[in-house]
């Protein structure tokens, strides 16, 4: 059994203010959001107290992770949030009944599943259902040669790649690590790096476009952000 006890709706902010002597108020210097905290109190039944214990044990070793992981809950199916255990989880029965509390430390930002979008005719109008821009990631497969690949958002940021590619040749752009892949072979130094620029989706309506045209088909995939 499981019960929610803290799920803020939105995570405290690292603003800094400045109080100057001798000015009317203060000044403040905007540092973001801060780590969220989620807590939970949970409680399970075991047939008798070495039962308890050997379920006790169990549970350590889910709980335990040395990354950030996925959390989920079943009142939030389409989201998600990356979470870690904070601190040591104390054990206490009544009986049968075995209870314990939960704090994860998790990202500020909550995440949906991946999604993502064929370019038609080199375009792609990419409806970002997120509250928060995010990072796209491009994957090209080329049905013609040519020389580069460019892709274009409607604020004209752009991303170049200047390659001899064949036909059957592969590209990946992950606009959020940076990478640069051709034919699964890191590839950074094709990039146009005076003029491109890894941009993000914003929220909600977003044009894309690809030249030179007629050349790959090409899939843009995105995972919405949330407050």
């Amino acid at each position: 059994m499981m019960r929610s006890k803290k799920r803020p709706v939105l995570p405290g902010n690292n603003d800094t203010y400045v109080q100057i002597p001798g000015r009317q108020g203060s000044i403040l210097y905007p540092q973001g959001l801060h780590d969220r905290y989620i807590e939970l109190d949970c409680a399970y039944v075991g047939e008798d107290l070495p039962d308890i214990r050997v379920k006790a044990r169990e549970i350590a070793a889910w709980l335990y992770t040395q990354d950030r992981e996925i959390l989920s809950f079943d009142d939030e199916p389409n989201v998600y949030y990356r979470g870690k255990l904070a601190g040591e989880v104390d054990l206490g029965h009544i009986g049968k009944m075995a209870q314990f509390s939960l704090i994860f430390r998790c990202e500020p930002f909550v995440y949906g599943g991946e999604e993502n979008q064929i370019f038609v005719g080199d375009s792609a109008a990419v409806d970002n259902q997120g509250t928060l821009e995010t990072f796209p990631r491009f994957m090209a497969t080329f049905i013609n040669t040519v020389g580069e690949w460019k892709v274009a958002n409607q604020d004209g940021d752009y991303i170049k790649i200047v390659h001899d590619f064949e036909i059957g040749d592969t590209l990946e752009v992950n606009c959020q690590t940076g990478a640069i892949l051709i034919n699964d072979t890191r590839a950074l130094d094709k990039l146009d790096w005076q003029n491109s620029r890894f941009f993000s989706l914003r929220a909600h309506e977003n044009t894309l476009s690809i030249t030179p045209t007629i050349r790959c088909n090409t899939t843009v995939y995105w995972t919405p952000s949330y407050l």
